[in-house]
């Protein structure tokens, strides 16, 4: 693990508001900051947020040949389920089953994209973070 915050690639991070009903994610460029995709899911969970927006960075990487090929999340299950290539969910969803089937189905390209962990501990809140803990 590095133990200097990292200053490029692409962060990724989901909130859920049990308030509104929301499950949203984003996707931010480390380097300048600039947000490269947003998304509000409806009512799902975060893990699935989570998960879809690790996809989600990887579908831009793959369409904008984006380097370096590194996205990092603070969850642990959304690295689980992309290392998978599965999802671990009881929500059965078009979204899981589409981002399973992309996985499988761009596997040499998927697997040349590295998935890391973000460590909120060491660097702080991943920049992608929507704050509203």
């Amino acid at each position: 693990m590095s133990l200097h915050r990292p200053s490029i690639g692409i962060a990724t991070d989901a909130a859920h508001s049990t308030k509104r009903s929301i499950t949203e994610y984003q996707g931010i460029n480390i380097e300048t900051g600039e947000r490269l995709f947003y998304r509000n899911l409806g009512n799902q969970t975060v893990n699935i947020g989570e998960f879809l927006a690790v996809i989600e960075a990887v579908k831009y990487i793959i369409e904008n040949d984006f380097q370096p090929r590194i996205i990092y999340t603070d969850s642990k299950t959304a690295m689980a389920w992309y290392r998978n290539k599965s999802t671990a969910s009881n929500k059965r969803n078009k979204e899981l089953q589409k981002a399973e089937i992309f996985l499988k189905a761009f596997a040499a390209d998927v697997d040349t994209i590295e998935v890391l962990h973000w460590d909120n501990k060491s660097w702080g809140e991943t920049p992608a973070d929507f704050g509203n803990k």
